[in-house]
């Protein structure tokens, strides 16, 4: 069986899983593909055909379920990455730590 690899794009790691899509998550779909917007610049991390993959966004988790063709995802400020099919893939975000706070948050793209 092929070792499916993680992706980086920007500020998002996509990790592949085999587990699957657990059953909460089958209500969180993002109909928009959209995976990241951007609050900074307003480019947004997303799937480059809607019909090939689709996201689910659950909050304090999030995955892209590819489908048969696999995906490309697309951002205005980095190259597009490609998906293998048939893939489920759980997002991360990029966190820094802010030592004057003493705290972590996200990486605003």
């Amino acid at each position: 069986m092929e070792m499916k690899r993680m992706i980086r794009q920007g500020d998002l790691l996509f990790v592949p899983t085999q587990d699957p899509l657990p059953a909460w998550a089958e209500n969180h779909v993002v109909k928009d593909g959209i995976i990241a917007r951007g609050e900074a610049t307003g480019h947004h991390h997303r799937v480059a055909v809607l019909e090939d993959a689709e996201v689910f966004d659950c909050g304090y988790s999030m995955f892209v379920k590819v489908g048969p063709n696999g995906v490309s995802i697309v951002h205005e400020e980095h190259g597009p990455v490609t998906f293998a099919p048939n893939t489920l893939y759980k997002v991360h975000r990029a966190r820094e730590y802010d030592y004057l706070r003493d705290a972590t948050r996200r990486v605003r793209d």
